[in-house]
């Protein structure tokens, strides 16, 4: 009698999930939550995330113009004297999120935000660089800071080579901001602090 033929079964073929939806049911973190991973070394320093709208997502990569553009815009501050701290990629803190905005310009002074961040009512302007996350900055991003009621959120678009300045925030079911002026490489934008113009940057300063 001949032996049985021992035959391996087919690879099961791999099926991609789609990106949005997860396998299984999935839960947000509170901003209490979010602090403790941290604080038990769930998350560290090196983990480059951030917390919207409860989920921990993230961060996109930063590349050389993005990185000169926080630079140029962050020397352009300094030199107005505006009253306050400039902080760099650090955060702010919502009732459900802990964006990490790329330029703050916040009240106070920097001993004011040793063991917090700035909330929202402290932002007097909000910068956003953007690139690859020109979408997101311009939607989600848009949406989180309009609804948190940031007073000024600007979007320093390196793709359209421009500078959005978002104003006049409005919260509710669909948040946005009712003003939008775009600067082009030839404009200067202002810089308003409490109804004050303090001065003027050059859009071309800050593109790459």
């Amino acid at each position: 009698m001949a032996a049985a033929r021992v035959t391996k079964p087919p690879k099961p073929k791999a099926v991609a999930l789609a990106p949005a939806i997860p396998p299984l049911p999935v839960r947000r973190f509170t901003v209490e939550e979010y602090h403790k991973l941290g604080e038990i070394g769930v998350l560290t320093e090196n983990d480059r995330v951030e917390l919207i709208h409860g989920w921990i997502v993230p961060k996109m990569t930063i590349h050389p113009p993005h990185n000169y553009a926080v630079t140029a815009l962050m020397q352009q501050l300094g030199t107005l004297g505006a009253k306050g701290v400039i902080r760099v990629q650090q955060p702010i803190t919502t009732a459900d999120s802990e964006p990490e905005p790329d330029v703050v310009l916040a009240t106070g002074s920097n001993a004011a935000y040793k063991t917090r961040n700035p909330k929202p009512t402290e932002v007097v302007i909000l910068v956003e660089v953007a690139d690859s996350s020109l979408n997101e900055d311009q939607t989600t991003k848009h949406a989180l800071y309009a609804g948190a009621k940031v007073a000024v959120y600007w979007i320093v678009n390196l793709v359209d080579r421009r500078v959005e300045v978002y104003t006049q925030p409005k919260g509710g079911k669909n948040p946005t901001y009712r003003q939008q002026t775009n600067y082009g490489p030839d404009d200067t934008v202002p810089v308003v602090v409490g109804g004050n113009e303090l001065g003027r940057i050059s859009v071309k300063e800050l593109l790459p």
